[in-house]
This record gives structure tokens, C-alpha cells and sequence, in this order.
């Protein structure tokens, strides 16, 4: 992809909820440019912490940011869960806002059921397996990576090797080891996004994008952001996203070739005309 390198621009890649920085290995390896790709808190490689919002992964993106790029020009894109960590990045409450913010796949409609059992799965204890093979199969059902692709995909071998870890606090050891996720059931109370909020506080132009089969996401969904996007000129263009036809909710890891393809047209990533 031309016209990324030199230009200082750190391209932050966002996992979703239940996955880690791994998802997007392949569109980092496309972007000629400086890539930051972290591990949300309580997913992957990142430790367990005791509170979980959109705020304070925002933050600790922000403090790495700072910390390992300086305060040079960053643009977001973020997968799901990411795409909300990212709108909260773009409204500057966390430091300097990013050029731009795309979101592939958020969630934006939620129904009773599902907001009235988000406090009983985040206080569930983390599910244990007897081998590696059930903790990989929940993993992938929890990043919606399951039925997708097979879990000896070998593309896949980095994320599910981020995805999973024998537990040692059961003592056992070797063939006796008990196995589960890395992600901390406790993430999933960050629940759905606050878009009449953060749509409003956007401080850099954001797009947003889905897979034509996302399970999660449709573009009629996106009519319900008409009134709130209207509020900011910045968020005009949400309620026409781009579609990934042929794809589903992790389009980052279905084709990746694709999704970096999408970023090279959006200019101003870039800084060219």
C-alpha cells in the first residue's frame, strides 16, 4: 500500500471483545507504515484489572501511545468492541485525538435479553476445560471465530496461542493441566457503546464499516445513528457504512487483503490528495 511510510503516522489497530492484537496480524504486515496493535486489559497477553470500560481501555491506549510513539498523528481502526474504544480516543478526552477513526462491525443494536445477561456473564468464573481443544473451541465461539475458519487454521495459530493458557492456579500440571481463555469474563460487563454520546463528542472525521453476513451488525442498523451523527459534522458519514460483501464480523481475518484495501482509500489516512 503506497503513500503510508515516512509520513509519521501510527496506525492503532483494535482488537474486539474476546480476541487479542493477533486478529490483525496480516493488515499490519500490509500497512507500509508504523503499526500499534495492543492487547486490550483482560484480553490476550494484557493482565486482568478490576474495572473494564471503554474509558480506561481508552486510556491505556493512550498512556502506550504516548509512552512508546510520542505525540506524533495516530489513526484508529477498531473491530467491534475496538470501533467504541476508538470513538472514545476520538473525542480527546483521553489526550490528543486521532486523525481519524474507522470502526469495522460494531454492534449497535441490543436487545432486552442481551443487556439484562451482561451482568451475570461478566461475575461468572472463567469456564474450565480438560484439554486444550475446549478451551480453543470456546475461545473462537467467544471472538466469533468459530464455524468461520478451523481452529488448525494455521493463520489462525498466533491468535489462538494468545487466546488460550493452561491454568495454574488449579495446580495441575503437564497432561492433568486444566485449560481456558485468556480474555477475563469480567469484559464482557463494558456492554454496548454509548453512540448518542460518543458519536457527538468526535473530534476527527469517523467512518464506519461491517461484513455483508455480520451476524451483528446490518447497514439499517446504521439509520438509528441519523439523528445523534447529525449533531457533528465529523460523524456525518456513519450512517452509510462501507460493506465487506462476502464477509462476515471478523472481516479484518477473512480478508485482510480487503480491509487493507479500504484503508488505502480513505486519503487522508495517508496525508495525500
Amino acid at each position: 500500500m503506497s503513500g503510508q511510510a515516512g509520513n509519521g503516522l501510527t496506525l492503532v489497530l483494535l482488537h474486539g471483545l474476546g480476541a487479542n492484537r493477533h486478529v490483525w496480524d496480516v493488515v499490519a504486515e500490509l500497512w507500509d507504515g508504523d503499526v500499534y496493535a495492543p492487547d486490550f486489559r483482560g484480553h490476550g497477553e494484557a493482565p486482568w484489572r478490576g474495572h473494564y470500560s471503554f474509558g480506561t481501555m481508552a486510556a491505556d491506549v493512550a498512556e502506550a501511545l504516548q509512552r512508546d510513539h510520542g505525540r506524533g498523528p495516530y489513526a484508529v481502526v477498531g473491530h467491534s468492541m475496538g470501533g467504541a474504544v476508538g470513538l472514545a480516543l476520538a473525542s480527546g478526552w483521553f489526550g490528543p485525538p486521532p486523525t481519524h477513526v474507522a470502526t469495522i462491525g460494531v454492534k449497535l443494536r441490543w436487545s432486552d435479553e442481551e443487556l439484562f445477561r451482561i451482568d451475570g456473564l461478566a461475575a461468572r468464573p472463567p469456564r474450565m476445560f480438560d484439554d486444550r481443544d475446549g478451551a480453543v473451541e470456546w475461545f473462537m465461539k467467544l471472538s466469533g471465530l468459530f464455524g468461520v475458519f478451523a481452529p488448525d487454521d494455521p493463520g489462525l495459530a498466533a491468535t489462538i496461542d494468545s487466546g488460550v493458557i493452561a491454568d495454574q492456579a488449579s495446580g495441575a500440571v503437564g497432561a492433568d493441566a486444566l485449560w481456558r481463555t485468556t480474555q477475563d469474563p469480567a469484559t464482557v460487563g463494558v456492554g454496548p457503546p454509548d453512540m448518542t454520546g460518543l458519536l457527538p463528542a468526535a473530534k476527527c472525521p469517523v467512518v464506519m464499516a461491517l461484513g455483508e453476513h455480520d451476524p451483528l451488525a446490518a447497514p439499517d442498523h446504521h439509520d438509528d445513528l441519523a439523528a445523534t451523527a447529525a449533531t457533528n459534522p465529523f460523524a456525518a458519514g456513519v450512517t452509510t457504512p462501507h460493506v465487506f460483501y462476502g464477509l462476515g464480523h471478523n472481516a479484518m481475518v477473512e480478508d485482510p487483503r480487503a480491509v487493507a484495501a479500504w484503508l488505502a482509500t480513505l486519503l487522508a489516512f495517508t496525508g495525500t490528495s
